[in-house]
């Protein structure tokens, strides 16, 4: 009886634990409740009435408002929080496409370019982003025990599972020591990486329609619960080799400090195939996606002046384990082989482009100045 009273008193603490973990973490989630931080408490409607039936007064007439000028992106600073974040992601979205291959069994996500951004009949051009190619039932099959015998770290990890149930980014910032105040356009970037990696993800995800481990077998239990969407890619993945990839372009003044972020988010990654949702070769597919979407923020705000298109070949993967160092290594991206020789990340022919956003480069600008020491 001693035994199962510590037991349920430790269970009662990691659950207090995790909960603490996740209200924390839910505060620096999103950019509009950390920029709404310290902003005063509004009146009821009914104080708001009689103080203005007390002072206002005769009407006294308006000022004459300066008019502002087309498509500023100064002001953007303008808006609030949530109003900044749509305007930034639709900056970037309309930028990327989906296809399916049914003959190669992929979902394809296109990179678009604006051809011509002078005339009122906009032109585009689209080129490859990632190609992702979903693994065989036989694949998935010999991945399912890979997910079974990764229960055993359930214990240690429970409460990073938990928090990373309501998002990533908090998760990173205390490696680069990434604060509300100090960096507001650098969090707008963060979020519009992680946003544009969900969207992305979702898409990749209906095209595939790949099975959850729980559906291959019963003996899987996953700790949480289980998405109602399919498998491949790893959303979770995605969005955290989005973030960590956009974050590593500031937060470099610090030896080590991309090599931190990298391997947090493979950790992130990993914790879900621990949590029972997700197999390794959907954290391969996010890794994949993820730091491609991160190279297309970046060229879309004149960082870079092409993308290189990337390849996940699920097929034959195996019992191939995921793991920081197969998709990045000292600073260099990865492209790991199966123990056969097969490639499960490859350089697709060609490159990709995107025009100009400058709306994107200014808020760019903004957050490389918040990391001048």
């Amino acid at each position: 009886m001693p035994v199962l009273q510590s037991l349920q008193s430790l269970q009662s603490l990691q659950s207090l634990q995790s909960l603490q973990s996740l209200q924390s973490l839910q505060s620096l989630q999103s950019l509009q409740s950390l920029q709404s931080l310290g902003t005063q408490a509004a009146a009821s409607p009914v104080g708001y009435i009689t103080a203005h039936d007390g002072i206002a007064g005769l009407w006294q007439g308006s000022a004459a408002a300066t008019p502002r000028s087309i498509a500023d992106p100064g002001h953007l600073d303008l808006w609030g929080a949530q109003s900044q974040q749509i305007v930034l992601s639709n900056e970037m979205l309309s930028r990327l496409s989906y296809a399916a291959d049914p003959d190669n069994g992929a979902a394809i996500v296109y990179l678009l370019d604006q051809t011509n951004p002078s005339g009122t009949s906009p032109e585009f051009t689209a080129a490859p982003l990632v190609d992702m190619r979903a693994p065989s039932a036989e694949d998935f099959a010999a991945q399912a025990r890979m997910v079974h015998d990764y229960a055993d770290l359930r214990p240690d990890r429970i409460s990073e599972i938990t928090d990373q149930t309501a998002g990533t980014i908090g998760y990173y910032t205390h490696i680069a020591g990434l604060e509300a105040g100090k960096h507001p356009a650098t969090l707008k970037l963060l979020v519009l990486a992680q946003d544009c990696a969900t969207h992305a993800a979702q898409q990749c995800k209906h095209i595939l329609a790949c099975h959850r481990p729980v559906a291959l077998s019963p003996q899987i239990q996953p700790i949480i619960p289980t998405p109602t969407h399919s498998s491949l890619p790893s959303g979770h993945a995605t969005e955290a080799f989005a973030v960590a990839s956009t974050l590593t372009r500031f937060a470099t003044a610090a030896p080590g400090t991309d090599s931190q972020l990298m391997h947090m988010a493979a950790r992130i990654a990993v914790n879900r195939t621990v949590a029972g949702v997700h197999f390794p070769a959907d954290s391969y597919a996010g890794a994949v996606l993820g730091m491609a979407i991160a190279d297309a923020i970046a060229a879309r705000a004149g960082q870079l002046d092409t993308v290189q298109p990337l390849r996940f070949s699920g097929p034959g993967i195996g019992t191939e384990d995921f793991f920081t160092t197969r998709v990045w290594h000292d600073g260099v991206r990865q492209l790991p082989v199966t123990s056969e020789g097969a490639a499960i990340i490859e350089e697709l022919p060609g490159s990709a482009g995107t025009d100009l956003s400058p709306l994107l480069a200014n808020v760019w600008t903004d957050a490389i100045s918040e990391w001048a020491l």
